[in-house]
């Protein structure tokens, strides 16, 4: 039999989530603007279920605060960037470490799949879908660790990650330092050398921490509290 996955289906919730999420995050939506059900739902000319959804998606995440007709946007600050990613190299580590010693071959195919698609967006030279194939290379991790709450956990983090990785957005020149970097990675996970693992993902994440950091737009006074 085919070794395959269910294709999992993007619910209307989860992609009015995904488009609020990007307009946060790139200051397109100013922090503490107050999402009106009503409003937005005519806007996207959907019902408002699918608004509920979102906001419920993007409290989650912390880009939302407040509940109900008080729901404000709160937007990403440096403090927060830097919680994210000490977050997801906590997260990381354990996954990475775990599926090197359960899953091993497995997690070595499943990189090397995503290092396809990744060397094939750096021969396109689309940016875009070279942060795609980024982030399907780290989710790897916690697919063959197969820890069921560590994955929820990332599953929690990885939508704001991925926005934020795809608003900085890679220069061209960046490409191929970075493709190098992970296949330099997963060479080392695929011969099981756990603590150049450890220092190779903490420099890469740093650096990655760095690039956000200087990407986001600045952020102004929240208005969490006005009416």
């Amino acid at each position: 039999m085919l070794d395959v996955r269910p294709i999992r289906v993007e619910s209307l919730g989860e992609k009015l989530a995904t488009e609020l999420r990007r307009r946060i995050i790139v200051g397109d939506v100013a922090s503490g603007t107050r999402l009106v059900e009503e409003e937005l739902a005519d806007s996207f000319q959907v019902s408002r279920g699918p608004v509920r959804d979102a906001i419920r998606i993007l409290r989650s995440e912390g880009l939302v605060t407040g509940s109900g007709r008080s729901a404000v946007t709160r937007s990403l600050s440096e403090a927060d960037i830097d919680e994210l990613m000490a977050l997801r190299e906590a997260f990381e580590l354990l996954a990475v470490e775990r599926a090197i010693a359960v899953r091993r071959e497995v997690l070595a195919r499943d990189l090397r799949v995503a290092l396809v698609d990744m060397d094939a967006a750096l021969a396109a030279r689309d940016s875009s879908a070279f942060t795609t194939a980024d982030i399907r290379f780290h989710s790897a991790f916690f697919a063959a660790a197969g820890l069921t709450r560590l994955s929820v956990l990332w599953d929690q983090f990885r939508p704001t990650i991925e926005g934020l990785l795809h608003a900085s957005g890679k220069r061209l020149a960046d490409l191929a330092p970075s493709a190098r970097e992970h296949h330099d990675l997963a060479a080392l996970i695929t011969a099981g050398k756990v603590a150049e693992v450890r220092a190779e993902l903490h420099r890469h994440l740093q650096t990655t921490c760095s690039r956000l950091r200087s990407a986001i737009p600045s952020t102004p006074v929240q208005r969490e509290n006005q009416p």
